[in-house]
């Protein structure tokens, strides 16, 4: 059975300026991808034809370092895009490689249809620049937080992020993303990463039950940025 597009896609922040009759180009050239928990989407140097919105599950963004370790680049959740800036990049070859951590559904978008859209409507081309440099914008504030934080700060920024609303004072976290891919993706190691988590369990500010951690107290856990690594 043919899987539907959803309502909430035509309204993502890459389609949101199209006019219809671009929209419906575009959404007629997708084709929905099925992974399984460990299947390669793409590798690193791989010819570039496709960009992806997630729809469920994990996508790991990651490179290989020349050790052959991996580093984890970007956690990918539903309804985000991504390896869309490779249609403006020379040569068109994905900068990263790409992993189900979970059973994953995804929408791919066939990059040369999408640079035909774009070709011959600059209006459109212009609002999708600035939308997707706001997206530039908060990924350099990552990169701020990974190079200029100590690890306590990183993960606690971390946990502050995935809070449903930045007003929620208490709420809870359900990880599908197991604990050293995390550690990774916030450069610090695993069990660095464990015992940061143990010393927010002993300040009060959370509490861990396997892979669902509850945040008791957002006020809290900002003060304990304190701690040493």
């Amino acid at each position: 059975m043919k899987r539907s597009v959803p309502d909430w896609l035509y309204k993502h922040l890459l389609f949101a300026e199209l006019e219809e009759s671009q929209l419906t180009r575009v959404i007629a050239a997708a084709l929905p991808v099925r992974l399984e928990a460990g299947e390669e989407l793409f590798t690193h140097g791989q010819c570039a034809s496709r960009f992806y919105i997630l729809e469920t599950g994990t996508i790991q963004l990651y490179r290989l370092s020349a050790a052959g370790e991996e580093k984890v680049i970007e956690l990918i959740q539903p309804h985000q895009s991504f390896a869309e800036a490779v249609m403006f990049m020379e040569g068109h070859l994905y900068p990263v490689s790409a992993r189900a951590i979970v059973p994953s559904e995804l929408w791919g978008f066939d990059i040369k249809t999408f640079r035909s859209v774009l070709e011959t409507s600059p209006e459109v081309c212009f609002r999708l620049l600035g939308r997707m440099s706001q997206r530039l914008h908060q990924l350099l504030q990552e990169i701020d937080e990974l190079t200029l934080q100590n690890a306590t700060m990183r993960v606690v920024q971390y946990l502050l992020r995935s809070a449903p609303d930045r007003n929620c004072t208490s709420y809870s976290i359900q990880w599908e993303t197991p604990k050293q891919v995390l550690a990774s993706r916030l450069s610090v190691r695993p069990e660095t990463f464990s015992r940061i988590l143990q010393q927010l369990v002993q300040a009060g500010a959370i509490e861990v039950h396997g892979k669902v951690v509850d945040v008791l107290d957002a006020a809290r856990l900002r003060h304990c940025v304190g701690q040493s690594d």
